[in-house]
């Protein structure tokens, strides 16, 4: 179930909901002051480890584990 963020215009609040279907995701109200003059945001998410902690300069380079970098065989 997709978590979306939103912008309530009318109490200048944003909120997160769950929505269950991407039909709907348009037609929440606000949590806090009930209005329904809110906006879906583009929203950035969050990964977990980075460039270092994923892969060397060569992996990166020749294309990490698909590339045959790893020794993996792949």
């Amino acid at each position: 179930m997709p978590l979306y963020e939103y912008h309530c215009s009318d109490c200048d609040t944003r909120f997160d909901a769950l929505v269950r279907n991407l039909a709907v995701a348009d037609e929440v109200s606000c949590r806090h002051c009930s209005g329904d003059n809110v906006q879906r945001l583009v929203s950035s998410f969050g990964t977990v480890g980075g460039y270092d902690d994923q892969m060397t300069a060569e992996q990166a380079r020749t294309g990490g584990c698909c590339g045959g970098a790893c020794g993996c065989g792949h």
